[in-house]
């Protein structure tokens, strides 16, 4: 019977020149897939097929009745080769006939290919992987028991890749003289990354591939000297396994220490709705696992302040995450938080009574720049009384909804609504210096979801205004994966004055490499596990304090001899005494008269009216000119 070379059948192209021919064919079996929910089939390469690089050697054979069949056989196959979802392939296959055996070699690739088109050159030939590979995407793993693998976790472009700067330690923030760069690195991420399948079509393996110790398969997991067959379909080159695949699995985080008497961290909860709906849990079991894990995560991250995104937009929904967290822990939380029309999300701040005391009024910009408020809270250290601005951030997302003009994707990495980051940022960066001013309190941390990665404009924005970003590193750590690369858009900045009391600052990766089928919802309840991991889509960030390094950030503005002031916190008592009798006027921080005193030599005012926060007071003694100007915050 006249034969037709696997080479021949192949060809040079992403299809058979043969296709919809009857014929016949040799090779040597490399790998067989048989069974219900299997590929159903089996390959075959002939490694003397021809000297032409650009052709493969290999060819699949779809077969459910495998029986009889052997790797290292070399067989003679007749049926018609077709293109099945881009993969040449022999099918209706009407003879199999074993003609003697042999060995295949498999050819080694490393990664990164030097062109994605060369994928095709392998189609149907058994690969090795001489690289360790790392875990880079298992979004999928659960469903259909696929692994995104590439020589080191890849990441995001515009994490380390700066569109407008280069160097990326730059703060420009327009422009795109460096879009080649990220240009360049999206094309290498591409080339450096294969598909790891698991030889089954059905989906929701039982139990899911690989599976660890843990119940999970994380990002960072390693594999050394892989070997499969590479086939095409569902519109991606995969690796089909052959033999056992040597995974070693990565374990998770325990969480970070950062040193400090207080910890401070961050968290987008990714939609904690109690209203039922599409927004967050669809029901009630699914509440209370999504409960029951964020509440694991909060407790795990043992912060004196937490900073919390996108909880539903009303007073239930935090209330509910606190009395949660509060039953966990035995009490002692307290939050602040704003009722303002917007999105359909709100951002708040749980605090340790225990640690932290309120002693400004709560901020919250919110105007139409920004799709909720924007809060701000001064907080006094309990064990030193110095005080510190604590700032949420919830950024605009880059979906692209109803997008327009600037904020549509210009093609340089940062995705929609880039131009609104930046405004918003530009805008809480005035917003932020008035309240420094107001409170005459210097030090300022400001956290949160940025919905911006490292090296994009509205986070070159913040350090171009002086902030110093606390989480660094090379590579950047990440807080967030999408799409199989990694970046960190949830950030943590403190003005200088606080930077000097930051004693450390970490992601716990609890999330970002947890499979998402890991989370609260109906359909993942076979690997559901009640504790912090894959509690949202985002990491937290934790910064710790050193709370005798907190700058005082009072001081008097002027004080004549002979004129002592105090304030006794205990009993909100404002105490003012001089050698001549004196006038005090008392203002709060928006400039409005709250009291008149005098003359006497001894001046007393009582703050039980007032709320807490800073004053401003003035002070005019008989044969003096210019007046007496302090200030002190009263708590």
């Amino acid at each position: 019977m006249a034969q037709t070379s696997i080479c021949t059948i192949q060809g040079n192209g992403t299809s058979s020149p043969l296709a919809g021919q009857s014929l016949t064919t040799t090779g040597i079996v490399t790998a067989i897939y048989s069974g219900t929910g299997t590929v159903q089939g089996f390959f075959i390469e002939d490694p003397d097929c021809d000297g032409d690089p650009a052709t493969s050697n290999g060819l699949f054979v779809y077969n459910p009745n495998t029986i009889g069949l052997s790797l290292g056989q070399r067989v003679s196959v007749s049926g018609t080769v077709i293109e099945f979802q881009g993969l040449t392939e022999l099918t209706s296959v009407t003879n199999i006939s074993v003609i003697g055996s042999g060995s295949v070699a498999p050819t080694d690739i490393n990664l990164p290919i030097s062109n994605s088109l060369l994928w095709e050159r392998y189609e149907g030939m058994m690969l090795r992987f001489p690289q360790t590979l790392s875990v880079t995407g298992n979004e999928t793993w659960a469903q259909y028991g696929e692994l995104e693998l590439a020589p080191q976790r890849l990441y995001t472009p515009t994490n380390a890749i700066d569109p407008n700067d280069n160097p990326a330690s730059g703060t420009s923030s327009t422009g795109s003289s460096n879009l080649a760069a990220v240009t360049a690195s999206v094309d290498q991420n591409s080339r450096s990354a294969i598909l790891l399948d698991d030889g089954r079509t059905s989906t929701y393996p039982d139990p899911p591939p690989l599976i660890g110790p843990q119940g999970t398969l994380r990002c960072g997991s390693t594999v050394s000297g892989l070997t499969g067959v590479l086939m095409y379909s569902y519109n991606s080159y995969r690796l089909q396994p052959v033999g056992a695949v040597p995974l070693q699995h990565a374990t998770r985080p325990a969480a970070p220490s950062v040193g400090g008497q207080l910890r401070i961290a961050a968290l987008n909860v990714r939609n904690y709705f109690t209203t039922l709906g599409d927004n967050g849990a669809s029901n009630g079991n699914e509440l209370l696992r999504q409960r029951t894990k964020l509440v694991a995560a909060l407790q795990g991250l043992n912060a004196d302040a937490l900073v919390l995104c996108e909880l539903e937009n009303n007073d239930p929904a935090s209330s509910d995450l606190l009395a949660g967290l509060n039953d966990a822990v035995g009490g002692g939380y307290a939050q602040i938080d704003h009722d303002a029309s917007g999105a359909f999300t709100r951002s708040v701040i749980f605090y340790r009574t225990q640690s932290l005391t309120p002693v400004t009024i709560t901020w919250a910009l919110n105007t139409s720049t920004f799709e909720r408020a924007q809060i701000t809270q001064g907080f006094s250290a309990n064990a030193t009384g110095r005080r510190f601005l604590l700032s949420m951030v919830h950024l605009r997302s880059k979906l692209c909804s109803n997008a327009t003009g600037t904020n549509l994707d210009q093609g340089d990495g940062q995705g929609c609504y880039n131009a609104r980051r930046r405004s918003q940022v530009q805008e809480l960066n005035t917003h932020w210096a008035s309240i420094r001013s107001t409170a005459w309190i210097p030090a300022q941390l400001i956290m949160g979801d940025f919905n911006a990665y490292d090296q994009e404009d509205p986070v070159d924005r913040m350090r171009a205004a002086g902030y110093v970003d606390l989480v660094t590193g090379v590579p950047a750590p990440w807080t967030y994966q999408y799409a199989n690369t990694f970046g960190s858009i949830d950030h943590a900045f403190a003005t200088t004055a606080m930077a000097d009391a930051v004693t450390g600052a970490a992601v716990w990766g609890i999330n970002s490499d947890e499979p998402p089928n890991l989370d609260y919802r109906d359909a993942n309840t076979a690997f559901y596990q009640a504790n912090a991991f894959r509690s949202s889509d985002h990491d937290p960030v934790v910064v710790g304090i050193d709370v005798n390094a907190i700058p005082v950030g009072v001081e008097e503005v002027q004080e004549p001899a002979g004129i002592r002031f105090g304030y006794d916190g205990s009993r909100r008592l404002a105490q003012w005494q001089s050698e001549r009798p004196m006038k005090v006027e008392l203002l709060d921080a928006l400039g409005r008269c709250v009291g008149r005193l005098g003359p006497a030599l001894f001046l007393e005012l009582s703050m039980d009216d007032q709320p807490r926060g800073p004053y401003l007071w003035r002070c005019e003694v008989e044969g003096e000119g210019a007046p007496a100007v302090g200030r002190f915050v009263a708590w």
